[in-house]
């Protein structure tokens, strides 16, 4: 199975809009549109459609935390598998690919991801990466982070 990370373009933007995930997902990821339009107000944004040989399965976005004063801290903002791919290791080659390209960028030095309570599932899959939880709150939700250098 060979899986790519490739930027989010003209020629693939309806492909990555156009990916399913569950009504129970939906709780939990925001829309692939909505996170493709925020990121053209902000240029540090890195939007990345998940490939399988040459089909989008899937979408991954990604920033520098500099609205909240930490520069050498990448959040993954945006990560989903469409739903009828999931389930077969589509996603944990993804996230080994996206920390491996988010880790090359010098000033990082922690990355971090934030899942919504009800979707424990995440803890256990971000867990086998690294990722330690970092922050717990039911409201706002579960913060891991990866550390890449000191």
């Amino acid at each position: 199975m060979e899986i790519s990370l490739r930027e989010v373009t003209k020629d693939n933007w309806l492909d990555v809009i156009n990916l399913q995930i569950s009504r129970q997902q939906e709780d939990y990821v925001a829309q692939n549109a909505e996170s493709i339009a925020e990121s053209h107000f902000f240029d540090h944004y890195v939007n990345r459609a998940i490939y399988r040989g040459e089909q989008v399965v899937g979408f991954l976005q990604y920033y520098q935390e500099l609205e909240e004063g930490l520069p050498d801290e990448f959040y993954i903002a945006q990560f989903m598998v469409d739903l009828k791919l999931q389930g077969q290791g589509i996603g944990t080659e993804a996230t080994r690919l996206a920390i491996a390209e988010i880790s090359q960028i010098p000033e990082c030095k922690i990355i971090s991801i934030l899942y919504m309570p009800g979707h424990d599932a995440m803890r256990n899959f971000y867990a086998r990466f690294g990722f330690v939880v970092t922050e717990e709150d039911e409201n706002d939700g579960v913060v891991m982070e990866l550390k890449v250098r000191e």
